[in-house]
């Protein structure tokens, strides 16, 4: 079970608690320090907060206007986004010039052009750097993902120091608003390293030195960035892989801890797969509340890009020809998975919509080719005579077609769900989420029955 079924668990716990007592909150507590332990953050973390969660949870005096079930709900709440960053601090939006570091393995290579195209987006003319001259083929990779979004890019595969390379780079890089570094790492923190670092750092002279970190370093996060920023000042840090690791909360734990603003989460390999790190959407999300501003900030992108309008995403009317401009945008706004998860249905969407292949959707787009306009917009026309002539007319099976019906049905219901929420009805007074109305968005309805006459 992942960090954020557990902690769900253990909140579900207090929601639904007939008897409402200090019993009742112990076990929840004891439900989050297995839910947290387990994803690598620090026993005494653990026990610090679970202690403050308590304390506060039995004050004598509740808060105007709430109960003690919402104050202590509130509190819990408040007291994990706390632990996982608290308030965020945004990157810069127009840096000048940023190096990357890290250990072997991080994914500062990847990083570097999800950086470089994350400040592209952003408007700035962005160059990169390829100065790890230490790991083989570090160049030809960085090369190849530079080349998928026409990155600028200054390698030189014959020199061999990174701090020359770097002299070398600045001469013919000019013109640019923000140039990207990438560096060198090793299996440890060592003095080759250090020094390697310090060279390009004093060369570069960079406005902002980021860490880049593996989600599945847990723990350790804290002894890294505490490593690197005594060596040249690291002043953020880019965590990677943060969604398939279970030490994710861990390592953000770690770095809060720590001081070192968490500025970035790399969740996935595409060159778009980089999120803003935001304490209290991030909890949601992995919750399974949802992350309704993060799936409206990705449908944005898509409608710069011509395919597909946040309004037409959210909206409660959804036929086959909206389902069809979706499609065509998946590919740019992520996995059905990540969609789901932004809108906090994760747990509710059946597995085999969330593991679709792309073969799956471009047979869904042939299938809806040979579709009426009518058929396209009012899907309920759909019987088995209309079936059985789209099948012929497009060379599919029957079954197939009925499998498009079936998962169209599916996203309706999911994006339906949206349809009447208000933003600023979930806000609270000082600025965090009303569990209690969140909560109640996502509760499992009773399934209608689709029949194709």
């Amino acid at each position: 079970m992942a960090l954020g079924e557990k902690l769900r668990n253990a909140v579900e716990s207090l929601r639904k608690a007939t008897v409402f007592d200090k019993g009742a909150i112990k076990e929840a507590s004891k439900e989050l320090q297995r839910a947290l332990i387990s994803s690598d953050v620090e026993v005494k973390l653990v026990l610090d907060l679970t202690t403050h969660i308590e304390e506060e949870a039995m004050s004598e005096k509740l808060p105007k206007g709430l109960t003690r079930r919402e104050h202590v709900l509130k509190v819990t709440y408040d007291n994990l986004v706390e632990l996982l960053g608290g308030t965020a601090k945004k990157a810069p939006e127009k840096p000048k010039k940023i190096l990357l570091v890290g250990l072997f393995g991080a994914g500062k290579t990847t990083t570097v052009a999800k950086l470089a195209k994350y400040y592209i987006k952003r408007g700035m003319k962005v160059g990169v750097i390829a100065a790890d001259t230490y790991r083989p083929a570090a160049t030809e990779q960085l090369e190849q993902l530079c080349g998928k979004a026409k990155i600028p890019l200054f390698g030189d595969k014959k020199e061999k120091n990174a701090s020359k390379l770097v002299e070398k780079a600045l001469k013919k890089m000019k013109g640019f608003d923000l140039l990207i570094t990438d560096s060198a790492g090793r299996s440890g923190f060592d003095s080759g390293l250090v020094k390697e670092i310090k060279g390009i750092n004093k060369e570069f002279k960079p406005d902002e030195k980021w860490l880049v970190l593996g989600a599945d370093v847990g723990q350790l996060a804290k002894k890294q960035a505490k490593a690197f920023h005594e060596a040249i000042g690291v002043n953020g840090v880019i965590i990677t892989r943060i969604d398939g690791s279970a030490k994710g909360g861990g390592a953000l734990a770690a770095c809060a801890v720590s001081e070192a603003p968490v500025y970035f989460l790399g969740t996935g390999e595409k060159l778009d797969d980089l999120q803003e790190f935001d304490a209290q959407r991030y909890l949601s999300r992995i919750m399974g509340y949802g992350d309704l501003q993060a799936l409206l900030e990705k449908a944005k992108e898509v409608q710069e890009e011509g395919d597909l309008s946040p309004e037409e995403l959210m909206k409660g009317e959804f036929n086959l020809d909206t389902f069809y401009k979706q499609l065509k945008a998946t590919k740019k706004m992520g996995s059905l998975s990540k969609v789901s998860e932004m809108l906090g249905l994760k747990m509710q969407v059946p597995k085999e919509m969330l593991d679709m292949t792309e073969e799956k959707l471009d047979g869904f787009k042939i299938i809806m080719d040979s579709m009426t306009i009518q058929e396209k917009q009012q899907p309920n026309v759909l019987n088995r005579n209309r079936i059985l002539r789209i099948a012929k007319g497009c060379g599919k099976k029957e079954a197939d077609v009925r499998e498009l019906i079936k998962s169209f049905k599916q996203m309706a219901g999911m994006f339906k769900k949206f349809k009447n929420i208000d933003g600023k009805a979930l806000q609270k007074k000082d600025g965090g989420i009303d569990m209690q109305k969140l909560a109640g968005m996502f509760g499992k309805k009773k399934k209608k029955k689709f029949r194709i006459r």
